[in-house]
């Protein structure tokens, strides 16, 4: 994955996390792993932290990775162990932007769940 992909999907992980208004330590531990993974510096991430009010998701370019990202997504939501409306809302709205059911994304959540 080039840099500029690396950022946008630590962002859109970013924009899940805070959907709720709350970032869990769940959520804050997993983004550091994610980063650090991906080789993100720390003023990256806090660049992505601090303009998040100006930040959408930004779409991943091929199907498989759009998939993946939108399973990672949904383990993103999970993390603190409760869906809130607004990360789901959220998930939602990346799953139709790629071609995604509500069903579908329902369908998606269970497997991501279940393991």
């Amino acid at each position: 994955m080039n840099h500029n992909k690396a950022i946008y999907y630590f962002q859109n992980l970013y924009l899940v996390a805070i959907a709720d208004k709350v970032l869990a330590s769940e959520e804050k531990e997993y983004l550091m792993q994610v980063a650090q993974r991906m080789g993100l510096s720390s003023s990256e991430t806090s660049d992505i932290m601090l303009n998040s009010h100006n930040l959408d998701l930004v779409m991943p370019e091929t199907k498989e990775e759009q998939l993946t990202q939108l399973e990672d997504v949904i383990t993103m939501m999970m993390m603190d162990k409760k869906i809130h409306d607004k990360e789901y809302d959220l998930c939602l709205r990346f799953g139709q932007r790629i071609g995604l059911s509500k069903k579908d994304l329902d369908l998606l959540i269970l497997k991501v769940v279940s393991g």
